[in-house]
């Protein structure tokens, strides 16, 4: 009895995960060191930059073989040249392409970030389930033992020693069940951080880290996914100025031999003009590309709109794990220790019996348990608001 009286004060420490722990910041660097979606997201912007040198878009030049009388050939080049303003608009959308491309490499970042730290919650809950399972099933392995021992001597009832067996192996259970959430974690850590190595994480602690939030003018304008539907809009918004720029005349150029061989060289040249005279397809065009700009626009109030709602559940999580942790760690973890030593001491003496006993540990540490299951909800919903207002 006395074991048990000395296990109802301590911590047993966990020897499984004696390597040294992986903190989140290291995480997360070997996650954006190694994750094959922000290589990609490189290689896109890599891709958008060399297109920029053909963004003008030149047209290929005429070079035409031909015979003005019959007796010998010439060769003739024409140029057609657009409206200098559409290589000038073609070009700003190409960089205009290159700025979506970065924008969408944040988006791919925050989203790993966010993945990372997510996964890495989740370990330090279950970890510290372990850690909280281990102890208690140290304890009731010894309850049992002794419960064993006193109903031989006659000294408790039957009901008494099977409902300490039956405690010892729900506690056993859920132990069995965090260890293996802790090698599903471990397993799905390794594979968003690129490693192989075992992991481990460091204690789980109040996360006090939050951004502040304004509902009234929150526009978030630090969300990544706000700032591609913004640059989405501005690409919109130039190519209605590139298919306005369409529009206009466009001016050829050309050299020809069309005349005698003795004919002068000034007089062998052409100029003219590309007239767009078919204006109802310039039109749909720019109609088009107006269209699409209404559209963009739409698109990014509705991505606010739906952050906003996100924002405002979170919001509420938050009060509510906020307000379940701040009780835990006032009044319930100490009023659980209270519970512990007052049912030792009351037992102890013989004031209290073995059920009664046992009734109290499991509630005593249920509240454990809750308030390590507070502490994971309250620190995930930071991650979500802080994820939301794109601060990462």
């Amino acid at each position: 009895m006395q074991k048990i009286l000395i296990f109802l004060f301590s911590m047993s420490t966990l020897n499984g995960f004696a390597q040294k722990p992986l903190s989140e910041q290291e995480a997360i660097e070997a996650a954006l060191k190694n994750s094959a979606a922000l290589r990609a997201s490189g290689l896109v912007i890599r891709q958008n930059n060399e297109l920029l040198k053909s963004a003008k878009n030149f047209k290929n030049p005429d070079v035409i073989l031909e015979s003005p009388t019959g007796e010998f050939y010439t060769i003739g080049v024409t140029q057609t040249l657009d409206y200098p303003t559409v290589y000038k608009k073609q070009s700003l959308l190409q960089k205009q392409q290159i700025i979506l491309s970065e924008k969408e490499k944040v988006i791919t970042e925050n989203d790993i970030k966010f993945r990372v730290k997510s996964l890495y919650l989740i370990l330090q809950y279950s970890e510290s389930l372990v850690k909280l399972y281990q102890f208690e099933d140290s304890l009731y392995a010894q309850i049992t033992q002794s419960s064993s021992r006193q109903f031989e001597a006659g000294q408790i009832d039957y009901l008494a020693k099977t409902f300490a067996e039956s405690q010892s192996g729900e506690i056993r259970n859920k132990l069995d069940q965090s260890r293996a959430d802790v090698l599903t974690n471990v397993k799905q850590l390794q594979q968003l951080l690129g490693i192989t190595d075992n992991i481990t994480s460091t204690n789980i602690q109040r996360n006090t880290i939050l951004s502040p939030i304004n509902f009234e003018e929150n526009t978030f304008p630090e969300n990544p996914s706000i700032a591609v539907f913004k640059q989405t809009e501005a690409i919109n918004k130039n190519l209605i100025e590139l298919e306005k720029a369409k529009a206009m005349p466009g001016l050829i150029v050309g050299y020809f031999n069309q005349g005698l061989r003795d004919t002068p060289a000034y007089l062998r040249f052409r100029i003219g003009l590309s007239v767009p005279l078919w204006q109802g397809q310039y039109k749909s065009r720019i109609k088009a590309a107006q269209t699409g700009f209404e559209l963009a626009q739409e698109r990014t109030n509705a991505q606010k709109q739906i952050l906003s709602i996100d924002l405002q559940q979170a919001q509420g999580d938050f009060q509510k794990y906020k307000q379940a942790l701040d009780y835990y760690e006032t009044k319930g973890l100490k009023q659980s220790e209270e519970v512990i030593s007052t049912a030792t001491r009351l037992f102890k003496t013989g004031h209290n019996d073995y059920l009664s006993f046992l009734r109290t540990l499991s509630d005593a540490y249920t509240i454990k348990q809750r308030y390590i299951d507070a502490l994971r909800n309250h620190n995930q919903t930071i991650l979500n608001i802080n994820y939301l207002l794109g601060n990462q």
